[in-house]
C-alpha cells in the first residue's frame, strides 16, 4: 500500500488530516517500547533504589543495588539520588557520609522500589532514616 493511499482513505473534509497522520504515524511505534517500572506506592521505580536528603545539611550519598550499579553525589538538602534496573524485590544499601573525606557514615539495607530519607547525620551509624524514626 502506498502512503499516498493512506492519506486519501484517512482525509475527512474541512480539516488538514495529512499532520494528525503524520503525528499519529511518528507516535505509534512509541506505543511498541516496552514500558521501564511502574511506580510503587512512595513514588520510586519498582526496578530503582533511592536515597533522599531530608536534612538541612549537605552530605554525600550513596545507592547502590544488585544489577543497578552504584551512584555517589553529594545532596543538598532536599536533594534524591537513585539507580534503576534493579531487579524488583531485591534489596540494596544507601548510605550517607557527612563529607568526601568522611570514612565512617550510615548506611541502612531498603527494598528495591523504595525511597529512603536521611532525616539527621549523627556519626558512629547512629542516623535518623525515615525507615527507623
Amino acid at each position: 500500500m502506498k502512503r499516498e493511499a493512506l492519506w486519501i482513505d484517512a482525509a475527512t473534509p474541512g480539516g488538514d488530516d495529512r499532520s494528525m497522520i503524520r503525528t499519529v504515524s511518528l507516535l505509534l511505534p512509541l506505543l511498541a517500547l516496552p514500558v521501564a517500572a511502574v511506580a510503587d506506592g512512595d513514588g520510586t521505580a519498582t526496578n530503582a533504589l533511592c536515597v533522599h536528603n531530608a536534612s538541612a545539611r549537605t552530605h554525600i550519598f550513596v545507592a547502590e543495588a544488585p544489577g543497578a550499579g552504584r551512584e555517589v553525589a553529594e545532596l543538598q538538602p532536599g536533594g534524591q539520588l537513585c539507580v534503576s534496573g534493579a531487579e524488583p524485590g531485591a534489596e540494596g544499601v544507601v548510605s550517607v557520609f557527612e563529607n568526601s573525606a568522611s570514612f565512617e557514615g550510615c548506611s541502612r539495607i531498603v527494598p528495591v522500589g523504595r525511597t529512603e530519607s536521611m532525616k539527621k547525620y549523627v556519626e558512629f551509624d547512629r542516623c535518623f532514616w525515615s525507615s527507623n524514626s
